[in-house]
């Protein structure tokens, strides 16, 4: 082998183990990496999700550096000012930042799929990084498809940090899956995936594929994002009364279902700290609003424990206005209540654990009036009346209106109406959900045994004449325990069940608009005892 000379090997030297790449500093055998990660964010307009770009730090996001095989060198997490700092050794190439936060107890992620498998992640090569003052400089833009990830984390540790001011409660792990052109009808929560995992999952618009800026997409939706992690808040702390379905604005809902979408809004506006809900569809110019809902606005096409609205306006009265609490938000109708967010959900979190309580707008009203002492009824009377909502309704001297107690061998009748325009109580109907197509009624029992429930119909019970009526048993958490959906005049359904309280759901047959009069008997057999007679 031909010998080198001395300059020859200096120069190989030298190019070999050259300086660090941009934004490191020599340390020993490795280097440290210094920088900073931001991302785009856009908020709502009339016109859309708006035209111009607010740069935001990646506040408590991993970062790690891997090799050039993609294994782990080091980890860390951005600070409030999404500034870090990592050494390495030589071999490190790949800056990854992910779209999760594990900080402060919380671990929420923005997924991928809709698993929860695989995180977004942002790579830089660590020789080409962007510098800025000498630094590295990370940075997500909305166009590459990244931003979104990185404004939806931080807007739910937004939601899970005012949780845990409020209530000192950690909540479980939860993540949301969302992509460009993925989810495309609605966001939503999922509960907990997979089963049994111990995370939960929300998911959100990521409008139509390549079409961002004229479709629906809820990645810079603020109040959408908190929304649905609302749906997780009451989930974990307190109870679920929803029938689950759709809730378009102008209609009279089942209560249950107004219930929690209307808590789960007024949640996303108590963290946001402004009496707006707004949902962008695309960018301005080209985009609009889909929802515009003012808080302090006394204007609502329907009102009462039906309207999800009016759920979410009265609870927000409820909690603005100045107080010696933490997050005071504002009050610009003087209502005349102020007893803020955190003992409104923690007044939740007492109602919900009341035996026999299956929890609606009314039922709320009068734990915070009688259970919970936080308001005088005549107080919360006269704020009902200053916003026109329905006080006999929403306060009422008798009996809870919903939803309505049956006693067992007492035999009830009553018509459901999905199919009547407008609906008999008034605004337009909604067969799946409308308040007049779905009845609840609240089974107690106090000895194990078995809940029958007998359905008459008065008609085919069939699509020939619309008079197709279902029936269904739940839980006090909503959850589906057994139901019959036949088309046909007389059902039936059967339960073994424990001591407790129960739903019975009676509702339109399929949501396609009937209308029928039914009569609905509860018998109960205990354990051991004589069969009931067909």
């Amino acid at each position: 082998m031909r010998a080198l000379s001395f300059a020859t090997i200096c120069l190989s030297l030298l190019l070999a183990c050259g300086g660090p790449p941009r934004g490191a500093e020599q340390s020993g055998p490795g280097a440290r990496y210094a920088g900073r990660v931001t991302y785009d964010a856009r908020h709502p307009t009339p016109r859309g999700a708006s035209e111009a770009i607010e740069v935001r730090p990646a506040r408590h996001v991993d970062v790690a550096i891997l090799d050039r095989s993609g294994a782990t060198l080091a980890e860390g997490r951005t600070d409030e000012d999404g500034r870090f700092e990592l050494g390495a050794p030589p071999s490190a190439h790949t800056l990854r930042v992910f779209a999760r936060v594990r900080v402060r107890g919380h671990d929420a992620a923005i997924a991928r799929d809709p698993n929860g498998g695989e995180t977004h992640a942002l790579d830089t090569a660590l020789d080409a990084a962007p510098t800025q003052d000498g630094q590295l400089a990370i940075h997500a833009r909305d166009r590459d498809g990244e931003a979104g990830a990185f404004h939806v984390v931080d807007t739910l540790v937004r939601g899970l940090d005012a949780v845990k001011r409020w209530t000192d409660v950690t909540l479980p792990p939860v993540y949301a899956y969302w992509v460009r052109g993925g989810t495309r009808e609605w966001s939503f929560y999922r509960g907990e995936r997979p089963a049994g995992s111990g995370r939960y999952a929300l998911e959100l618009l990521g409008g139509d594929p390549g079409q961002a800026s004229i479709s629906d997409t809820d990645e810079h939706d603020e109040a959408i994002i908190l929304h649905e992690l609302g749906h997780f808040v009451m989930d974990r702390l307190t109870s679920d009364s929803s029938t689950g379905g759709t809730h378009p604005r102008g209609f009279r809902i089942d209560p249950g279902l107004a219930w929690e979408e209307g808590r789960a809004t007024w949640f996303a506006l108590a963290v946001l700290g402004a009496p707006l809900y707004q949902d962008t569809i695309g960018v301005e110019p080209w985009g609009r609003l889909r929802v515009d809902e003012e808080m302090e606005s006394d204007e609502d096409p329907v009102a009462g424990y039906g309207s999800e609205m009016s759920v979410a306006k009265i609870l927000w009265d409820l909690s603005d206005g100045e107080g010696a609490w933490p997050d005071a938000l504002p009050d610009t109708d003087q209502d005349g209540i102020a007893l803020g967010p955190a003992a409104i959900l923690r007044a939740m979190m007492a109602h919900a654990r009341e035996p026999g309580v299956f929890p609606s707008l009314p039922s709320f009203l009068r734990h915070l009036v009688r259970d919970a002492g936080l308001v005088e009824r005549e107080a919360l009377a006269a704020m009902l009346s200053r916003t026109n909502e329905p006080v006999d309704e929403l306060l009422p001297d008798g009996p809870l209106p919903w939803p309505r107690p049956i006693a067992l061998g007492a035999p009830v009748e009553d018509t459901i109406d999905g199919l009547s325009q407008p609906a008999p109580s008034g605004g337009r109907n909604i067969g799946l959900t409308g308040f007049d197509a779905v009845h609840s009624y609240l089974v107690t029992v106090e000895e194990p045994g078995m809940i029958v429930a007998r359905l008459t119909i008065e008609g085919s019970g069939g699509p020939s004449d619309r008079t197709d009526v279902d029936m269904q048993l739940l839980d006090r958490d909503a959850e589906s325990l057994a139901e019959s959906s036949q088309t046909q005049p007389r059902e039936s359904l059967a339960h073994l069940v424990q001591p407790g309280t129960y739903v019975l759901r009676v509702r339109d047959g399929g949501g396609r608009g009937n209308r029928a009069r039914y009569r609905l008997e509860v018998l109960f057999e205990t354990l051991g005892g004589p069969p009931i007679r067909p």
